[in-house]
């Protein structure tokens, strides 16, 4: 699956999406986390997101449950939450 990456994520990622595997949200973020170490601690901590983050499945909704599963094909959107406006 693909997550990409906006504003500060992109910044501390250094790129600007990241090709991962995973089953679930949790699994995504954690892997993105693996994948790009620069977004730990202040955007990726203990395995979620950190509260000034939002998760969008494939920018229709905006998504939190970690054990929400994820279909061959999703792309999660990292975002800050004040960009939301």
């Amino acid at each position: 699956m693909r997550i990409e990456l906006f504003g500060i994520a992109r910044a501390r990622a250094g790129r600007d999406s990241v090709e991962v595997e995973a089953g679930s949200l949790g699994d995504a973020i954690r892997a993105l986390a693996r994948a790009c170490p620069g977004v730990v601690p202040e955007i990726v901590a203990d395995g979620r997101l950190t509260d000034g983050y939002l998760a969008s499945l494939n920018g229709e909704r905006f998504v939190k449950d970690p054990n929400l599963m994820l279909a061959r094909g999703d792309t999660l959107l990292i975002l800050g939450a004040q960009a939301g406006g």
